[in-house]
């Protein structure tokens, strides 16, 4: 019994480290720009909905989603109001950002939260490209019920998992990072294109 404590203390402590060493890569980040693949499974479809696109994020916030396929979509934030704009349709819709907000996107996304605020750390998956931290929201979130980090050898993301409550799951996959990058001035602005239709809630 002795030798079982002590093994399971040894896996937690390797765990806690494995993961806060994540943590730290995470908050050394200011500005991230990915280039991702991402895959939205419904439990009502056999196959998921696949987008193309490049995120760029920056700590307050800020946070810019430029879909290329299936369609162009633009979504952008300046961290107090979010706009989602629909070209195909010239359409824009403007609403305020704490009423889009969740921890998850946050401390995942938006590196603006410290994960072990966030979430607490319940897993770890190792397989040959890395490692999986099973990490299960410890705040109210009103969407997910639980997330996985996939990382690699170096602690870089691959992929992140995210399990909401209604039982879609989305799976975004990192194809290119670039970190601490100057954003131009108009990166993160909010600017409603000349003739879109603006709709707010």
């Amino acid at each position: 019994m002795r030798g079982l404590l002590l093994f399971l203390l040894t896996v937690s402590v390797i765990l806690a480290q494995s993961f806060e060493d994540f943590q730290r890569r995470l908050e050394d980040v200011k500005s991230l720009k990915v280039v991702f693949v991402q895959k939205v499974q419904y439990p009502w479809q056999s196959k998921p909905d696949v987008s193309k696109g490049t995120f760029y994020a920056q700590r307050g916030g800020r946070f810019r989603i430029e879909y290329e396929q299936p369609e162009n979509t633009l979504i952008v934030s300046d961290g107090m109001q979010v706009m989602v704009y629909v070209p195909k349709d010239r359409t824009a819709f403007l609403d305020r950002i704490e009423r889009n907000s969740s921890p998850v996107v946050e401390a995942l996304f938006l590196v603006s939260r410290p994960l072990s605020e966030v979430f607490e750390l319940v897993g770890e998956i190792d397989g040959s490209k890395g490692r999986t931290f099973i990490l299960k929201p410890k705040v109210r979130d009103d969407y997910f019920s639980k997330v996985l980090v996939e990382v690699s050898p170096r602690g870089d993301i691959r992929s992140i998992r995210v399990e909401e409550k209604s039982g879609t799951n989305t799976t975004i996959e990192f194809l290119n990072v670039s970190t601490n990058f100057t954003p131009s001035e108009t990166l993160f602005r909010v600017k409603v294109p000349e003739g879109a239709r603006v709709i707010r809630p």
